[in-house]
């Protein structure tokens, strides 16, 4: 594992599971720090809807470096968001 990819994992480890409930349906930063930002970007269509959630680099940049999708029925963890996010780690 590179340094990257173990700052992208303690980052996504860091985000209190209290920013992964209650997702809103509107894009916007849920949660960042001085590396790193998770952004709501928006739903996807059809059915079922899912939150769209991305993790990027924090320089205003849109280099997605981690991202999940989660059920707009909420059935998914924050614990589970997070696995899927650092699965998906791409750095």
């Amino acid at each position: 594992m590179g340094k990257n990819t173990k700052k992208v994992q303690e980052f996504i480890e860091s985000i209190p599971d209290r920013k992964l409930q209650g997702l809103p349906n509107s894009c916007g930063t849920l949660f960042k720090d001085q590396d790193f930002r998770l952004d709501m970007q928006g739903m996807t269509s059809g059915s079922p809807k899912n939150y769209n959630l991305q993790v990027q680099i924090n320089n205003e940049t849109s280099f997605t470096v981690a991202k999940a999708l989660a059920p707009e029925d909420e059935s998914m963890t924050p614990a589970q968001i997070k696995s899927t996010l650092i699965d998906s780690t791409s750095v």
